[in-house]
């Protein structure tokens, strides 16, 4: 029992080292030109989803052996729901995943950030298709490249007086420091707690202590980014940390935070594929989509990540991506409002508290990456819908 507690305990670093790889290097900008300073707050409020989902997460797990969204979904609230949450899960992790790529595309290749973003992807679905895994050690070795670059551009940014001061942005425009703006932070913020589910298993503590590890990181490269640009010049960047070390005249140590960069985020990507190819499997083994589409799990997420890299920014994918992972949370949420008391590890309604704020957070990022998830899970639900009610009408005699 002891060492199933401390190999829980391990997977924090790792989760924590998923979540800012592919967050860090990205959406700051999109929540400074938000917010402004007001984003520090954003943080604080996703950090808080993140923790009420780890903790449902970890209540349902413990009362089952399931691990998928969709599976806790559809065993607690039906098929229809089971599905819609495996769809907005799959789709997040996906289009995650350009996000990531795309972000990691614009610090290697600023000239093609594109082509860099596909040729990233296609390395990860090269390593998924050859069964090459991470070992143990090499994930420790990633996760620690990771974390000591964003320690030394946290040190650089907080250090160093920035050459040229940050000017403050005029009120109404991308960057101003408006409080109107947190909630819409929050939500570019909450798709940079991915992986904290990886910590969690049916360990409550262990998913708390992950979110609280990742809000302190998001924190400090938040605080260290608006420091040296302000909120104007951050919310316009597309390579922040790299703007942000110009900045504080550190270019010096540029490639040594562009490979870090590019390490976090060929981890990230791979974890972001792998969970929504075991989203394909699930939905799969549950009769709504073929056998086949398990089967070809790795080249169908690769193929429709690549795609939204070439066609899609990456500031709007990551908006989009935090839209249809927070509706997935909406849902996760959801079914842990079914348990009872004695049922859950904490006096808080988590289920309640999580539901609210995964639906409040998710519908406030924007109007365009609110309809794009709606087209998303209409879609993506329809076609497992078409496919379950052929199924049945072949086996009706």
């Amino acid at each position: 029992m002891g060492q199933l507690r401390g190999a829980a305990w391990t997977r924090v670093p790792a989760a924590a080292a998923v979540a800012l790889g592919a967050g860090a290097p990205l959406v700051c900008a999109p929540a400074a030109a938000a917010a402004g300073w007001w984003s520090v707050a954003g943080v604080v409020l996703a950090g808080l989803v993140a923790l009420l989902t780890a903790v449902s997460l970890a209540d349902l797990a413990a009362q089952s052996c399931l691990t998928g969204v969709s599976a806790h979904v559809r065993t607690r609230l039906g098929v229809l729901p089971g599905r819609m949450a495996g769809v907005l899960d799959i789709g997040g992790r996906v289009v995650g995943a350009a996000a990531v790529a795309g972000a990691a595309g614009a610090y290697l290749l600023p000239s093609q950030p594109r082509v860099a973003a596909v040729a990233l992807v296609v390395a990860v679905a090269a390593l998924a298709l050859g069964r090459v895994a991470f070992s143990a050690p090499s994930r420790w070795v990633i996760t620690g490249v990771t974390i000591v670059t964003l320690a030394v551009f946290v040190t650089t940014g907080l250090a160093i007086e920035p050459v040229q001061q940050a000017a403050s942005a005029a009120a109404g425009t991308p960057g101003s420091d408006d409080p109107t703006g947190i909630i819409a932070a929050a939500g570019f913020f909450s798709f940079g707690f991915l992986g904290v589910e990886r910590a969690v298993g049916t360990r409550a503590r262990v998913g708390v202590t992950a979110a609280v590890v990742v809000a302190v990181g998001y924190l400090l490269v938040c605080v260290a980014a608006l420091r040296q640009l302000g909120g104007a010049r951050l919310g316009l960047s597309p390579t922040p940390l790299r703007d942000a070390l110009a900045a504080a005249d550190g270019a010096a140590i540029d490639p040594m935070i562009t490979v870090g960069i590019a390490v976090g985020a060929l981890f990230a990507v791979r974890a972001l594929l792998s969970g929504a190819g075991a989203g394909l499997t699930d939905l799969a083994e549950a009769g709504e989509l073929p056998a086949a589409a398990a089967a070809r799990r790795h080249l169908i997420t690769a193929v429709a990540a690549a795609g939204v890299a070439l066609m899609v920014d990456p500031a709007t994918a990551v908006a989009i991506a935090a839209t249809l992972l927070l509706g997935a949370a909406a849902f996760l949420n959801s079914a842990a409002r079914t348990l009872a008391r004695p049922q859950r590890s904490s006096w808080v309604p988590t289920g309640c508290c999580g539901l609210a704020l995964s639906v409040v957070v998710g519908v406030n990022i924007s109007t365009g990456s609110l309809l794009a998830a709606l087209v998303v899970l209409v879609v993506g639900a329809g076609l497992c819908t078409v496919r379950v009610r052929r199924a049945a009408a072949g086996r009706t005699p």
